[in-house]
This record gives C-alpha cells, structure tokens and sequence, in this order.
C-alpha cells in the first residue's frame, strides 16, 4: 500500500531538482537571566585532552594510547571569568586531536569517511562538500527525561525541540551542521541520537561559520523558530551568492513581534526563494495580515513603501507516532488513580488564561454534564501547569461549583509523561480562545493516541480536527473591534499580556455547542471508537515526523530551484506601528457578533444575578473586567431584554459612563460564561 502523500501547501516540480543541502537554525523561546553551570561541570585543561580556555590554541599534542584512559580532574568550581569549555574528551580528526577551532563530528554511519579539509585561511575543518542541514542550538534539545517538570511548558518549545533529533532519524542521508554558542556542549547532548545510517553531524561553534563562511557551504537556511530576518542579514553579510531561508514561526500575536519580527521582515533583503512556513492554514493567513497591516501603516503615516517579497507555505507540525500511540490504558489509569469505568474528559496543556485558553467556562459546562448525565461516572482532568493562580483558581471554581470531587487538576506535568495522560482518557478537550495559538500541538499528540477531541473552531484546530470524522469543533465568536485591547496594548504591561487577556475574555466558544458535543461522545462509546480509528489513521498520514519531515525536503528542493534562476537584489529600511488583532485574526471566530444581534439573560445569568450562583470574576484581580460593570450589564439585559447588543451597549454606557469598547468587552464576557445568550432569530 502506497504512502500517504507529505503535507505540503504547493506545488512540485515534475522532476526533483539535484539534491539540496540545508541549514536550520532554531532559538531558545526565552532566555533565563541567569544560567546555571551543569552539574558536572569540569574547568578546563592545556593538556590537550579538553578544549582550551579563553580561546588560546595549545601546541598539538599527540593522542593517549589507546589502553590508558583519559584522566579528567575532580569535580570543582570554575573560577575564570570567561565561560568554560565542556570537559568532554575531544575525537580524533584527520589523524590529530580536535583543538579549539574545529567542528565536532558526530556520525550516524560509523563506517563513512568525515568529508573535511583544512581551510587555508583560518586553520579550523571544514567539510569540502556542501551540507545537507543543519541547526543553531541555544538550548538542548534532548533534555533530561528525569529533570523535574517546570511550571509551563510550551508546545511550540516541545516541537522546536524535536525538530533537529527527527531530521536525523528521518532525513536524507548526507552531512548535517549544528551550530552552536558553544560546541562541545551541543556535541555531549546530541551525541546519543538515534540517526539514519549515512548521516554525519557536524556541530561547530556559530563563531567559526561567521569568520569563515566560505568554508562551511550549504544550499538553504532553515530556521525553527521563525526568525527570518536574521538570516537573512546572514546571508546579505557573508554569501557570495542568495540561497533559499525559510524560518517556522509560532507565535504572530505578541504586540512586540510588530516590531521584531514583521517590521525586520519588511526591511530585510527577502527574496522569492524564501519562505515562512506556516504551521496552518490560519497561521498563513494570520501571518499576510500582520506583515500587510504593518506593511500599510508605514505607507500611510512614514510613505515608505515596504513588502515581503517571500512565500508563505504551510507545513504542520510534527509528532512521534511510534512514542505516541494508543494503549495502555488499564497501567495508565493504575498510575494516575483513575477509577477503571470512568469517563474521562482530558486537558492537557498550559494553565495561562491571558495566552493560552480560559478554562472555567469548561469547568462551568462540566457541571452541567455531570447533572445531565448521571449515569456515567464523569472525571474531568485537567493536566499541565502554568502560574499557580491559574491552578488555585481552577480548583476554587470547581468547589464553588459542587464538582470538586469530579474535577481533578494535576500540575504541573513533564513533557515524558503525557502518554500516561493520553491513554487514560476518553476524550479530548480543548477549548483555546487566544490569538496566542497558532497550532495546537497537544490536538494532534491526542489524534496519534487515538483520543477523540472536543476543540474549538479556532486557529489550527481547524486544519487538524475534521469535524464528525476525528471530533467535532465548537463554533467560536467575537466582536467586531478590539479598542479596549489596542489601548492598552504595550504601555508598561511588564509582559503581563493585558490585550491578550482582554481579547480572551471577551472570545466566546459557544457553551451550548461545547455541552452538546461532549454529551454527545459520553452517551456513544461506538462513536467514541469510530472517531479514535480515524484519529490516529489521520495523525500517521499528516503528522508524523517522516511525513512532515519530507515536506520540509520538497519544499527545500523547489526553493531552491527558485534560487537558481533569481538575480541578486539590494536591501530596505522602514518603520512600523502596533497589531491590531481583530484585524489580522479576524478569520478566527466562526463567526463575529455586530450590534445588531440580539441577546437575552440566560436562566444561568438570572441565577448569578440573583446570587443563587457566583459571579466568576476571578479576571478582575488583575484589571481586566469590572465587577460592578457585569453586574450593571447583567442587570440591564435582564431588565430591558431581548435587547440588540448594540443598544444593549448603549444603555450600560449610560448607567456607567464607561466607554462603549469597554462595556462591549464585558457583555462578550457574559455570552462567553454563558449568562447570556445570542437569539437564533
């Protein structure tokens, strides 16, 4: 039976162009102020058996023979104020040992010959024959499957990650290059990679690449973690001839990125063999929006006329389908406590409602299944970590709602052991509400164990969930403006992301259509079996790392088919301005709500409004909602409606003199917490 078809939005040339060599560069998400020194940390020696310290090149020396081990020092501190070499022995290369200047070879193929040379210029190896790949490291990307779990964990830092380690398990066979701040230390964590035979890794301080370009060739730059600017600064600086970059965004909402990354995207020397590769088709989307809305403010307010001259292509993420798979459900539920005959209803993911997703709402719906379905044994399961409010606030709620025993929130959880989590769950449920989102990584870690998902019509999800096939998506909507958000949007926030928070807390995913759709999987377990078969057919054809991995090469080898026939083309300078969501993410929402719609209080609102049920406000502690001004909202609607929320709007304006932005921020507030309701009429 033939393979599935790669993922890869474009087309192929009839016939493979020659085959291409490539470099990939992927960045740390975040840099700690502070990095701590490894455990292990050794100072280095002048004997030749560890790398030098501050720089110098010691005299050659000649290896240890074979049957005496090399002696390392006892542990001790470092106390020299340049940074340390790594302790690790060095290979030898070309019948010497390594000395300060040289790439460290890894090979996948022990039998293979190193293709390296001298460079007359600078002394340091060189491989003669260009690259096929290769990565700029700043952190690891195999870490320690016994490290304690941190507080937050990132899909797109899980996915950076596992990038690199899944092009040498699934790559073509040639030479690969990581480079790297600091060699040696890239070389001890990637030594243990499982890699395709014919592979050869070189990894190399990103120094030696800058002070000899020439001497390091490859045929295109690939960037992980979505910074195609500097690669592109790369290129214009040190090559003497334009070769395809393509750089993998993930995030397109931070306020910040107007800056940092369109506005450098604008200015930089692009050309048509580079490319962005978008993780979905609304990221593709989301991405034209930013650059063309920033790319008109600069006509409009500075007359420069500035525009990316690049592609956009999509090519999803991917998963490790063999690690990721279904089974083991029964030492899963052993492991974790969780009752044998249960139905369990699976969050896995971050605890951050101003960038990730706002989960009371699905909290509040679980209540409502647990009384509409008595029964079936519900658990709710809500894994991952985040800030600790973000936990508190979930446990409080669901007290305060009466499911405390039915609501179970486990934080925080190491990336190892979301399989455990997977496999003892029925069915997955995600309902984002960020423009922070642009994939959904754990949507399709769900699809390869075989779970059914419950998401929400937004972002990726809508490439990755096929609706009544694999699971169903929640329709999503929101207003048709963002002031509220756009003013406060980079003025002092101290990375507090109020516009993210505010844009959240006024997206609703329908709460009925939410309810309805687990209902419907909780009643029907055949259902829930016809949809996990299709899941995980789906992730093996889309999602593993072997097909995404070849829709990178395809796409590499038409790019640089473009390259070849392109002149050479000078660079640009420009200005920018802020993001404006509502714009750039309008296509999110299934669809957006004008003042024309009409609404009406909910018998849940009714209830809150009476105090039968708590206002859950938890957002205003941190200045994104007024209590008075809901309760005010609440009041009116259920006084004055069916009202228009236009002149639903009007009327809390002139009760609270507050602006209309802001007052129609708090009614989407109360439609998203299903106190009120759009009118199907």
């Amino acid at each position: 039976m033939a393979d599935p078809p790669a993922v890869h939005a474009g087309t192929r040339p009839a016939v493979p162009p020659p085959a291409r060599e490539v470099a990939v560069r992927t960045h740390r998400a975040a840099r700690p102020a502070h990095r701590s020194r490894p455990a292990d940390h050794r100072p280095p020696r002048r004997d030749g058996r560890l790398l030098p310290c501050h720089g110098h090149r010691p005299a050659r020396p000649r290896p240890p023979p074979a049957d005496r081990p090399v002696r390392r020092p006892p542990a001790r501190r470092h106390r020299s104020r340049r940074p340390a070499r790594s302790p690790l022995p060095l290979p030898d290369v070309g019948g010497r040992r390594a000395g300060a200047r040289d790439g460290v070879l890894l090979r996948g193929d022990p039998g293979a010959d190193p293709a390296l040379g001298r460079s007359e210029r600078t002394g340091a190896h060189v491989v003669t024959t260009p690259a096929r790949l290769a990565t700029y490291l700043h952190e690891d990307p195999l870490p320690d499957p016994d490290a304690p779990a941190g507080r937050s964990v990132y899909g797109a830092r899980v996915t950076v990650d596992a990038f690199w380690p899944a092009l040498l398990r699934h790559g073509a066979p040639g030479h690969y290059y990581v480079f790297h701040d600091r060699a040696t230390a890239a070389r001890s964590r990637l030594r243990d990679v499982r890699t395709r035979p014919g592979i050869d890794l070189t990894v190399a301080d990103f120094a030696e690449l800058v002070r000899d370009f020439a001497g390091r060739p490859f045929r295109v730059w690939h960037d992980s973690d979505g910074d195609l600017a500097t690669a592109v600064k790369l290129r214009g600086r040190r090559a003497a001839r334009r070769y395809p970059i393509t750089a993998t965004p993930h995030v397109l909402s931070y306020p910040e990125l107007a800056h940092e990354w369109a506005l450098r995207l604008l200015l930089a020397d692009t050309a048509p063999c580079d490319a962005v590769i978008c993780t979905s088709e609304s990221a593709r989307r989301a991405a034209r929006n930013l650059l063309d809305a920033v790319a008109a403010n600069l006509r409009t307010h500075h007359g420069a006329d500035l525009g990316y001259r690049g592609r956009f292509d999509v090519v999803p993420l991917g998963v490790d389908t063999e690690a990721l798979r279904p089974g083991g459900r029964e030492a899963a539920r052993t492991a974790l406590g969780v009752p044998a005959d249960a139905c369990v209803l699976l969050w896995l993911g971050r605890f951050a409602f101003d960038d990730k997703a706002d989960l009371l709402p699905l909290v509040t719906t679980f209540r409502r299944l647990v009384a509409d379905e008595q029964e079936h044994e519900l658990l709710l399961l809500l894994a991952g970590g985040g800030p600790p409010q973000w936990g508190r606030t979930l446990r409080d709620w669901a007290a305060r709602l009466g499911v405390a025993d039915r609501v179970r929130v486990v934080e925080p959880v190491r990336p190892a052991d979301r399989h455990t989590f997977y496999a003892a769950a029925d069915i997955f449920v995600s309902p984002v509400d960020n423009v922070q989102e642009t994939f959904g990584i754990t949507v399709i870690e769900a699809m390869a164990c075989g779970l059914p998902q419950v998401v929400s019509d937004w972002d990726g999800y809508r490439d990755s969930v096929v609706h009544g096939d694999t699971g169903f998506l929640v329709p999503t909507y929101w207003s048709p403006t963002g002031d509220e958000a756009l003013a406060r949007q980079g003025l002092h926030d101290s990375g507090d992301l109020p516009e993210h928070l505010l844009l959240a807390q006024s997206t609703v995913v329908d709460p009925e259509a939410l309810h309805d759709a687990l209902r419907t999987l909780i009643q029907d377990a055949d259902l829930r079996a016809r949809m996990a078969a299709a899941s995980r057919r789906r992730a093996l054809a889309r999602y593993s790392w072997a097909r995404v991995i070849r829709a990178h090469e395809e796409l590499w080898d038409e790019l640089t088919a473009v390259a070849d026939r392109l002149p050479e083309a000078g660079p640009r300078r420009a200005d920018h301005t802020t993001i404006d969501h509502k714009a750039v993410f309008a296509h999110y929402p299934s669809r957006t709500l004008d003042g024309c719609t009409v609404v009406t209080v909910t018998s849940y609102g009714a209830a809150a409004l009476s105090g039968e049920f708590p206002l859950p406000a938890y957002v205003t502690a941190v200045g994104a909602l007024r209590l008075a001004l809901l309760r005010t909202a609440l009041s009116v609607a259920a006084r004055k409606g069916p009202l228009a929320l236009g002149r639903l709007a009007e009327l809390v304006g002139e009760h609270t003199e507050e602006p209309a932005a802001r007052v129609t921020d708090h009614l989407f507030w109360l439609l998203k917490q299903a106190m009120l309701r759009p009118r199907d009429d």
